[in-house]
């Protein structure tokens, strides 16, 4: 109880009860009529003592009663038990009221009870308001579970993290029963459009996931399969020797298993280590090939670099004339040295290439503008066919690398023309 109100304590004098009663002498009570001719209205007999003793006894029972109903008027005052619970102590007092004949001021009594229930009404009506905004609120966070629980279920299955997505649609269904198990409760009509839609949200949902999975299971066996039929036809090509064309074919499997995508998580790692491990004695085995056409190229590179050395010994070409027997000589040998590592190919290019437009430029400068002129197309033809010399002589020993029996024939038969034209130009 608010320590701000305080029941008040009744006592009824014992002068006015005097007044108004009458005690026998076997300790029967009466009540004096109000007005005169009236009857007497018997309250009770009270026979362990005298008269001022069960006049005491009497008054003593009507205060009880009295601020029982005082006490009661505080508790409304303060809604310290609901309406219910008031009105039903409220009732009790006014049926032992109503029930019995009082030594008291019973009218004033009555009139506190009349109090009472208007302030039980009071209670209420307010506890009615309170629980209609907690209905109100009950129902926004019904509506908050509904709204979060069909947003879900929109998602499209293919953009959907169906992990997390499952965990937030379980914690839903739980926030929902226990919105129902705490107070206040909704009644049907209020719920059942609601679960309605939460119903239905979650059905959608869990027929988005099932759908998806099937239909994932479905594409994962179908990646598996496509795959072991690349790593067939991997497994198949692992001991070619036609490195060119099995290469290629290589690359053409790669880019069909990256096209695919990831298979089933418990076998795809299992399926590469397959693919990956045929891929692997293939391209083993074309290094090792390599590696032995360069060792027998390092010869030719040890050579050129000789001649390479000789020719810049020839350097600068101030009279080119003088030296031009010794340098054509040299670059005959330079071609007849055969060919260089693919690693020293451009180096020596290069080398070669600044040696021999050294040359052209001294020749140029030495001439008279008619020769230098014929020079200067002879040499553009001479610099063209060096050129395409190079990238035939690069052809022929790629499809060799390749095992590209065609390819190679026809690299060596344009190689041997074009030479022969070089050779007629550079002894002109």
């Amino acid at each position: 109880m608010s320590p701000a109100i305080k029941p008040n304590y009744h006592q009824t004098p014992l002068d006015e009860v005097r007044e108004r009663t009458r005690v026998d002498e076997e300790g029967h009570v009466y009540v004096l009529p109000a007005t005169e001719g009236g009857e007497e209205t018997y309250v009770g007999q009270f026979s362990a003592g005298d008269a001022e003793a069960a006049l005491q006894y009497f008054t003593r029972k009507f205060d009880e009663l009295y601020n029982r109903a005082l006490l009661l008027r505080a508790r409304v005052a303060t809604q310290a038990d609901s309406a219910g619970s008031l009105r039903s102590s409220q009732a009790t007092l006014s049926k032992e009221l109503e029930a019995g004949t009082w030594v008291g001021d019973v009218v004033g009594l009555r009139s506190i009870l009349n109090e009472i229930s208007q302030g039980i009404d009071a209670v209420a009506a307010e506890e009615k308001r309170q629980n209609q905004e907690a209905v109100t609120a009950k129902i926004a966070v019904r509506e908050d579970i509904v709204r979060a629980a069909e947003e879900l279920a929109a998602v499209e299955p293919d953009r959907q993290h169906w992990k997390s997505a499952q965990e937030r649609m379980n914690e839903l269904f739980d926030q929902w029963k226990s919105e129902q198990r705490t107070p206040p409760r909704l009644s049907k009509s209020q719920e059942d459009p609601l679960w309605k839609r939460f119903r239905e949200a979650r059905s959608t949902f869990e027929r988005h996931r099932k759908a998806f999975f099937v239909r994932r299971d479905k594409e994962a066996a179908e990646v598996k399969k496509a795959k072991e039929e690349l790593i067939a036809e991997a497994e198949k090509l692992q001991h070619s020797t036609e490195f060119g064309p099995t290469t290629k074919a290589y690359h053409r499997l790669m880019d069909q298993w990256k096209e695919l995508g990831r298979g089933p998580r418990k076998t795809e790692d299992a399926q590469w280590a397959r693919f990956r491990a045929a891929q692997d004695v293939f391209f083993s085995a074309r290094d090792q090939a390599n590696a032995q056409i360069d060792a027998e190229y390092g010869e030719n590179l040890k050579k050129k670099e000789e001649i390479l050395g000789k020719l810049r010994e020839l350097m600068p070409f101030t009279k080119p004339e003088a030296v031009r027997e010794r340098y054509l000589a040299l670059i005959a040998a330079w071609d007849a040295a055969g060919k260089v590592p693919r690693t020293d190919i451009k180096r020596m290019e290069r080398a070669i290439g600044e040696v021999q437009d050294a040359f052209r430029e001294a020749e140029g400068a030495t001439r008279s503008p008619r020769e230098a002129a014929r020079n200067d197309r002879q040499s553009e033809m001479i610099e063209q066919l060096e050129d395409t010399i190079a990238q035939l002589e690069r052809e022929r020993d790629q499809a060799a690398s390749q095992g590209d029996d065609k390819g190679k024939r026809e690299a060596e038969e344009a190689l041997a023309a074009r030479r022969s034209w070089l050779k007629m130009l550079t002894s002109s």
